[in-house]
């Protein structure tokens, strides 16, 4: 019997070349939901416009570094592929779909194939691990609206996993492999920033990324070097989450540490660039001995075991 379930995996997305760089920093910017420009709605569009097209020059410098796109679509089927193969080892028939808010594939385009092949629900599993209502929330809204054009249910998905033993367990795979090394390094989790505004408006991002936290010193256990908290990706004049990643590191100076990602579960330009290029060139800088970055759980067997398992609970 044909399924009538997809699974959707969401994702923000990335450009593949160089051309698609602009496009991919309009949408972000013009998502009012992500980032809040100054103005009103109507205007943010117009703004998102002129703030593409200044970063424009300057991002395909970052990516032409880690060669000349990002890898996260590639990653991302990967990871697709990784359910879907435990899906089908379990019996199951369900579609499995990538679906990105700010390049393809977009959600729009998706529905209307899917909705042909026969499909009547749509299952959301997200590959941002913490709830947040600029990231999950604002791809969800974006699903909700065009399921609804399309007379598509969407069912209650899986829109979070910070304290999941599955997500967990390849970053302290990672982090021990790193101590192992570097024994005395401190341990700096590098969360994404995230708008004080939005924190303050009662968004759970900060209080999952500190679970997370809390979650993965519980698991490594105490190191002589310790463990802190920072975060990177900050946009802007405004305020934002704090310790920022570059104040923290300006701290360390003839020290070892570890960066240890903890928003992505995906290699792209905030891990590949920002961390590896951007912020090794600044622990040199300021004179940091070992800078080791821990990779994303990526295709790691107990991340995908961990999406499987969460898709299982909601499947119908």
């Amino acid at each position: 019997m044909k399924p009538d379930t997809a699974i959707l995996l969401l994702n923000l997305g990335g450009p593949v070349n160089l051309d698609q760089v602009e496009p991919f920093l309009y949408n972000l910017f013009a998502d009012r939901e992500l980032i809040r420009l100054p103005g009103p709605a109507w205007f943010q569009p117009t703004y998102a416009r002129g703030i593409a097209r200044v970063r424009a020059k300057a991002a395909q410098g970052r990516y032409v570094e880690i060669g000349g796109g990002s890898p996260l679509l590639k990653e991302s089927a990967a990871q697709a592929e990784g359910l879907r193969a435990r899906l089908r080892a379990a019996g199951r028939s369900e579609p499995v779909k990538l679906l990105f808010r700010y390049t393809q594939p977009r959600a729009a385009g998706l529905l209307k194939a899917l909705k042909r092949d026969g499909i009547t629900k749509l299952l959301p599993v997200t590959f941002y691990p913490h709830d947040c209502r600029a990231t999950t929330g604002s791809s969800l809204r974006e699903l909700q609206r065009e399921a609804k054009a399309m007379d598509l249910e969407v069912l209650p998905g899986v829109d979070s996993y910070a304290t999941d033993e599955g997500y967990l367990a390849p970053l302290v795979e990672g982090i021990r492999a790193a101590l192992e090394e570097h024994p005395y390094a401190t341990v700096i989790f590098s969360a994404h920033s995230l708008p004080m505004k939005q924190i303050e408006a009662g968004d759970p991002y900060e209080r999952e990324i500190k679970a997370t936290v809390k979650a993965l010193k519980a698991r490594i256990g105490d190191t002589p070097g310790g463990c802190v908290l920072a975060y990177q990706s900050r946009v802007g004049p405004i305020r934002w989450l704090s310790p920022s990643l570059r104040a923290t590191l300006k701290t360390f100076a003839g020290r070892d540490v570890i960066v240890v990602p903890i928003s992505f579960v995906s290699e792209h330009i905030e891990t590949l660039h920002e961390l590896d290029i951007q912020y090794r060139h600044l622990a040199a800088k300021v004179g940091i001995k070992a800078y080791v970055r821990v990779k994303t759980p990526g295709t790691h067997p107990a991340y995908l075991d961990c999406l499987f398992r969460r898709a299982m609970e909601r499947l119908p």
